[in-house]
């Protein structure tokens, strides 16, 4: 009878079971350590004007937009730009119908994952950091994009972009390696800005989340909870940055300093894979998931309370 090395096949299967049963392991405690309490404010003098148990609208989207990966406000309310990662086609669409209102095929099928308008130009983030940007108009179903190479590469795996009028940037956060990672704080994931005045990025972030800050807020303890960005937004009201990771299922507030202000666990049921948020001039904030356990890619729409709304 031959030996169990003998037989490769066994041998594989047995390897693949253990590592199954591990990562099952894994997710069983993540899940178990997830945290009764889901929202954090930091700052005493900071108000979250979002209630996430109360979700104003929850619009789901047409099948294309199932990987839906990226989102910035349009011209009108409720008129959001949307990107999913495999194909090159910019949607606008409305948030609280889901409906598709115009489509615009701007190049060749690449993974995009993050879109921002600044004035009438859309800029679509690749994930290896590359730029792609065209004149937008409303009477058009195709553009030629230009592409700008930045000094992210695949490596860095950039997920989250947005516009900050405050700096006159874009700013773009890597879900993964950092740039100069040798100099960076491990437990540190850098916001970097690409200046639209020089068309130039610095080589170092400008903003930060600290995933042991965060677990030290979630968990109370000297612990990291994972955070890897997959969405950036700039609040137009506080102008303080939204960063969302899918990974953890978590949003983060920071202000200029990077100081952490709140914590907001999301709700997995809703939101399976939260990639995209974008603001609307008066302050509500919307967020893109990909497809649910419903079915469909989704935006939610969450209208700015006033601090009085709370007291009533």
């Amino acid at each position: 009878m031959n030996g169990i090395w003998e037989r490769p096949n066994l041998i594989s299967v047995i390897i693949l079971v253990v590592v199954l049963a591990i990562g099952g392991a894994y997710v069983a405690f993540t899940v178990s350590q997830r945290p009764e309490t889901e929202s954090f404010t930091v700052d005493d003098d900071y108000f979250f004007p979002f209630n996430f148990d109360r979700l104003d609208v929850v619009s789901r989207l047409d099948h294309k937009l199932d990987e839906i990966s990226g989102m910035s406000m349009g011209y009108k309310p409720d008129e959001i730009f949307a990107i999913q990662d495999e194909e090159g086609i910019l949607f606008l669409v409305n948030a609280a119908t889901g409906e598709t209102i115009q489509t615009i095929a701007y190049g060749q099928d690449l993974d995009y994952e993050g879109v921002a308008r600044v004035g009438d130009v859309i800029y679509v983030l690749e994930a290896d950091g590359d730029l792609h940007y065209f004149p937008y108009s409303e009477d058009i179903t195709e553009a030629v994009s230009q592409k700008i190479e930045t000094r992210f590469s695949y490596r860095n795996d950039t997920e989250g972009i947005c516009f900050d009028s405050l700096s006159n940037t874009l700013l773009i956060a890597p879900k993964e390696q950092q740039l100069n990672p040798a100099d960076d704080n491990t437990t540190r994931r850098g916001i970097y800005s690409f200046d639209l005045q020089t068309m130039d990025m610095l080589d170092q972030p400008s903003y930060y989340v600290d995933e042991l800050e965060i677990g030290q807020i979630v968990y109370g303890g000297n612990r990291e909870y994972v955070f890897r960005p997959s969405g950036v937004a700039v609040d137009p009201i506080t102008q303080d940055i939204f960063v969302l990771s899918s990974v953890g299922n978590v949003l983060v507030v920071i202000d200029r300093d990077s100081e952490i202000k709140h914590v907001e666990l999301l709700e997995t049921g809703t939101f399976r894979q939260p990639e995209g948020l974008t603001f609307s001039p008066a302050g509500d904030l919307y967020i893109s998931s990909e497809e649910s356990s419903a079915g469909n890619g989704i935006i939610a729409t969450l209208t700015r309370m006033k601090q009085s709304d709370t007291n009533e």
